[in-house]
C-alpha cells in the first residue's frame, strides 16, 4: 500500500467556493488559511495558475477555458456560489514588488485589474455566481488580506 490519507469528503459533490489564485509556493497556505478562517469556506474548488486570473485580461483562450471550468466543474457539479478572485503581493506576473515604483502603485495596479477582470468575467458567468475580490499584502507580521468592494 502507498501513503494513506483519510478522506471524508469523498461523498461530498457541492462547495460554495471556487478561488482562482496564483500558483506561488510562498503564499499556498497563507491563501488556504485565509480563504478557511478569514472567509469561513472550508471546501472550496481551487485553481492555481500563474498570475492568478490576470492573464483574463490577454482576453484570450485562458478565458474562455477558465469560463468553461467555472461553469462545468465548479457551478454545473459542485453548486459554486460564489468565485474569488485571490491576487498576492509580489507577483511574478506582475514583474514582482520590483516593477512599481512603490507600494501604492502596486495596490492601485491590483485593485484596477481585479476589478476589470471582475467585470470581463461577471459578461459570461451566470448571474447568480457573486465574484468576490481580494488581494494579499506583506506587512511586518506577515500577510494581510484584504477583501475589496
Amino acid at each position: 500500500m502507498g501513503y494513506l490519507v483519510p478522506n471524508d469528503l469523498l461523498q461530498e459533490h457541492e462547495c460554495p467556493l471556487a478561488v482562482i489564485k496564483c500558483v506561488d509556493f510562498r503564499f499556498r497556505e497563507s491563501d488556504q488559511e485565509f480563504v478557511a478562517k478569514g472567509l469561513g469556506y472550508k471546501n472550496f474548488d481551487l485553481y492555481a495558475w500563474p498570475g492568478s486570473a490576470k492573464d483574463v485580461l490577454k482576453n484570450n483562450g485562458f478565458k474562455v477555458s477558465f469560463i468553461n471550468s467555472i461553469i462545468t466543474v465548479s457551478k454545473n457539479l459542485h453548486q459554486v456560489k460564489k468565485l474569488l478572485l485571490l491576487w498576492h503581493w509580489d507577483c511574478g506576473a506582475y514583474g514582482g514588488s520590483k516593477n512599481f515604483s512603490d507600494a501604492a502603485t502596486e495596490e492601485q495596479a491590483y485593485n484596477k485589474d481585479l476589478q476589470t477582470v471582475k467585470e470581463m468575467l461577471a459578461k459570461e458567468l451566470p448571474e447568480d455566481l457573486e465574484i468576490i475580490m481580494a488581494y494579499s499584502k506583506a506587512v511586518p507580521q506577515g500577510l494581510d488580506y484584504i477583501v475589496v468592494d
